[in-house]
């Protein structure tokens, strides 16, 4: 049998979490999204490189759904 990886929302699962908990979760939730922001800013870098390099080219700055 495999031993369950802890995750950080096993903090919340307690039932009283200190104030350095707290402090966990949220850098962890902050910190994921500052990876994914930074993420989509160096894909629109390119994006808008792609525009500077091939100004009679179109391209789309999004996916069609």
């Amino acid at each position: 049998m495999t031993k369950k990886k802890k995750t950080e929302f096993y903090l919340l699962k307690q039932k009283s979490i200190s104030e350095g908990d707290l402090f966990v979760t949220d850098y962890i939730k902050t910190k994921q999204i500052v990876n994914k922001l930074i993420e989509e800013i160096e894909i629109l870098k390119l994006r808008v490189d792609s525009l500077k390099n091939n100004k009679k080219k179109v391209i789309q700055l999004h996916e069609k759904e």
